[in-house]
């Protein structure tokens, strides 16, 4: 019999969500393990922004009448497992996706829910998804941070932990990515510092402006960003910050990009640069992208980095909003060879991890665990139901 799971995300493609972005690869890479796995979101998004992945569009909103109607329309699809992706920015705090579970139990379907960023909620989010935390057979988590913080909430037994993958696929080339670079007017003798993921407050970019300003007084540097365009008032401040430190004409913007275009200009920088103001965790999916393409990476440290991130060994770790410790490590990335050799090979061992194979065999065994211990010794809810064997 062919497990049935039905991937509840707010959010999908065209959406540009790094959870939309993470449910879309999730399904396909479990259809592939011959999962019958589907997408459900919001009515009025694309459910064919991926062939490869069937989506339907169930969900009106995302209030508690609503959930009360997405609740019969899931049970009756007779799904063996309904997994829940949290958080989507569509859910808008709605309280609809947080008492879904309950309301599946009512109806004998296990519910999954995965975690992707409890540590970053607010107290009165945190307390929402408790709600989840309760009825879901198992929750899912993304890094340690969040393992930690619920598991003062439910027993270690229900909790696991999967990181996220790499939201680039690695696709693209070098030699793509350089004439895209020369397309953008980077000078060819340059070295290419990247930065890619959303630009906005919080990020880190001022540092990575002043640390590369910094750098630049001893080497040929430009640094291309790969974003979505920022909030108006945001790039201007920005522009206004690289004009007074004198590399405007030093900074590239890219636009956004996805796929092979991301893949390629990954692939032809030569230090990957990314300031969070909290620090590297396992939940920064342009991170990982960054390790999966083998890119030596300059980022920075928190109590909340996992020990896996080692300095000097697979990145170069700088104190958040420290622009000359930044530079120093940026520099020393470039012009020391041997260092720049050892960091692209721990960068390149340590996105292994970070597979997707890996990452949906794993979510696999979690879907066998909940049903094995939850409809041990009676029929499951879709024989019961008189569904198909």
């Amino acid at each position: 019999m062919s497990l049935r799971v039905d991937i509840v995300c707010g959010t999908y493609p065209p959406d540009r969500c790094g959870v939309a972005d993470y449910t879309r690869r999730l399904c396909a890479g479990l259809r592939d393990l011959g999962v019958d796995a589907r997408v459900v979101t919001t009515c009025g998004l694309d459910a064919h922004a991926d062939p490869a992945v069937p989506a339907d569009c169930l969900a009106k909103d995302w209030g508690v009448r609503s959930a009360f109607a997405l609740a019969r329309n899931l049970a009756e699809r007779e799904p063996d497992i309904v997994h829940i992706q949290f958080p989507a920015y569509r859910y808008h705090g709605h309280w609809g996706i947080h008492v879904l579970p309950a309301l599946m139990s009512r109806r004998g379907v296990p519910v999954i829910t995965t975690l992707h960023e409890y540590c970053m909620a607010p107290w009165g989010g945190r307390l929402k998804q408790l709600l989840n935390v309760g009825f879901s057979r198992r929750v899912i988590v993304t890094n340690a941070q969040d393992r930690e913080l619920i598991g003062r909430w439910m027993t270690q037994e229900r909790l696991d932990l999967i990181p996220i993958g790499s939201n680039i696929p690695l696709t693209g080339t070098r030699e793509h990515g350089k004439e895209m670079l020369h397309s953008l007017g980077v000078p060819a003798g340059n070295d290419v510092a990247l930065f890619f993921g959303f630009v906005r407050p919080g990020k880190g970019v001022e540092t990575l402006l002043r640390a590369c300003a910094a750098a630049m007084r001893a080497r040929s540097l430009s640094v291309t960003v790969v974003c979505p365009d920022p909030e108006v008032s945001y790039r201007k401040s920005l522009q206004d910050l690289m004009e007074g430190l004198g590399i405007a004409s030093d900074v590239f913007w890219a636009g956004y990009r996805e796929g092979r275009e991301a893949s390629s200009l990954l692939l032809a920088s030569d230090v990957v640069v990314l300031p969070f103001e909290d620090g590297a965790t396992m939940r920064r999916g342009s991170l990982l992208a960054a390790l999966t393409h083998g890119r030596p990476v300059v980022t920075t440290r928190s109590r909340a980095t996992p020990r896996e991130f080692r300095h000097g060994v697979n990145m170069m770790l700088a104190r958040p909003g420290n622009h000359q410790e930044l530079a120093q490590y940026l520099r020393a990335v470039l012009e020391d060879a041997t260092l720049r050799e050892q960091v692209t090979a721990g960068a390149r061992e340590l996105g292994r991890a970070f597979d997707w194979r890996r990452i949906c065999a794993a979510t696999v065994a979690v879907y066998e665990r909940t049903l094995e211990e939850g409809h041990l010794g009676r029929k499951s809810h879709r024989e019961t139901a008189g569904g198909a064997p």
